[in-house]
């Protein structure tokens, strides 16, 4: 029997759209990690050090669009279901990435920090 404390510790995902430059439309969605025990006055200090990079999205590639019109032939009527599937379907790529099998381990079994 483990005698050690047990804590429960509350995870805050949490991306927006950031614009690489001053110039042009690149842009990458940043997914931030909070932690979610600590007080909101802390964790909203901008040099607390309290959120975390876990991950860039990167955007959907302008290629991409030029492939599934050559072959889609709902593409003019249906452009932004299509492309609204193909991001969620890169974030759920992504996710499943993040949350791999060690993550799901010290999710159910938890880990000694």
């Amino acid at each position: 029997m483990c005698k050690w404390e047990k804590v429960v510790a509350a995870l805050m995902f949490w991306s927006n759209a950031t614009h690489l430059a001053t110039f042009g439309m690149a842009k990458l969605w940043p997914i931030y990690l909070l932690f979610g025990n600590l007080s909101k006055y802390v964790r909203c200090q901008p040099n607390s050090g309290t959120t975390k990079h876990v991950a860039y999205i990167p955007p959907l590639p302008d290629a991409l669009q030029d492939e599934l019109k050559s072959f889609h032939q709902k593409w003019d009527t249906q452009k932004k279901d299509i492309l609204a599937h193909c991001w969620q379907e890169l974030m759920h790529a992504i996710w499943s990435f993040l949350l791999d099998e060690d993550f799901q381990h010290a999710y159910k079994y938890g880990i000694v920090v």
